[in-house]
């Protein structure tokens, strides 16, 4: 199963991150300049389309299979909690002035989150099924429901699916698989979608921490990348001392509400970013 991730800043691809430069809605306009450019209709999009567009491309290039052939055994189902909040938004402004009362086609036309399913369909040729449902929260179970429901379509072998929100144009989130069809039941499929949730929060920690240790340690020039998680963060590692070592648990406190009552701890805690980034997620109060 392969999976795509993106938030404002972090983008993984099969958990391997993705090289990139800018933050938020910038983000994805570089996504799309480095890995696709070739489709000018991507500046039309909202940035919900913009997200599921940019995402779904960086998971097709992952599959390797070929791009633009008419099939019909292809699904795409997209989920999300704000539904088309940040075009509705900004074709609220287009009529909200009742002395300069001009509503935009351009704006409306992606008031309805399913646009982003079709800009997908149309670009690779797909004529399955396409819906988008909207939920209260991100229900995992609820999900892996709906997309084994998919596959009772005797014409649907795969579906391109997951997590898209979009709440405005710095706050989003795409978690976008590719499933293919199988025997599994709705509880093995649960799991497997339960099981790369887990993981990427896991990723997603990682990378964080990475990016506070080199804020607090004040490791000028120093990029997350350069840090690898599993490598001693003291002697041939990263070369950290005692004092860096009160500086870890200070940072620990401070983000995530974890207060060493005894320092010797921090021997076996911080023995790398990935033994922190666990002791974190068991013990994190915040």
């Amino acid at each position: 199963m392969l999976k795509v991730y993106i938030n404002p800043e972090t983008v993984t691809v099969n958990g391997q991150m993705l090289e990139h430069q800018e933050k938020g809605s910038a983000l994805l306009t570089e996504l799309y300049r480095k890995h696709v450019g070739n489709y000018p209709k991507f500046f039309k999009m909202d940035t919900l389309s913009k997200l599921g567009f940019v995402a779904s491309e960086l998971l097709l290039q992952a599959e390797g299979a070929p791009r633009f052939e008419p099939r019909e055994d292809r699904a795409v189902v997209f989920f999300n909690r704000c539904a088309s909040l940040q075009a509705d938004t900004n074709y609220q402004a287009t009529i909200q002035d009742p002395e300069n009362f001009f509503p935009s086609p351009a704006a409306f036309v992606y008031t309805l989150p399913n646009i982003v399913t079709g800009e997908i369909a149309i670009r690779n040729k797909y004529y399955g099924e396409t819906s988008f449902l909207v939920l209260p929260a991100c229900d995992m179970q609820l999900m892996a429901r709906q997309l084994q429901n998919v596959f009772l379509d005797p014409m649907t072998t795969s579906v391109l699916g997951g997590w898209l929100d979009c709440a405005d144009e710095n706050h989003f989130e795409a978690e976008l698989f590719l499933f293919e069809k199988s025997p599994a039941s709705t509880n093995q499929l649960s799991n497997r979608i339960t099981e790369q949730l887990k993981n990427k929060k896991m990723d997603e920690l990682i990378y964080t921490l990475k990016q506070q240790i080199i804020e607090a340690l004040n490791l000028e020039d120093m990029k997350p990348e350069d840090i690898d998680e599993n490598a001693s963060l003291f002697g041939e590692g990263l070369g950290l001392d005692s004092i860096d070592a009160l500086e870890l648990i200070v940072l620990m406190e401070k983000n995530y509400g974890i207060k060493l009552q005894d320092p010797s701890q921090g021997k076996e805690i911080f023995k790398s970013v990935a033994v922190m980034a666990d002791y974190i997620q068991k013990n994190r109060t915040k």
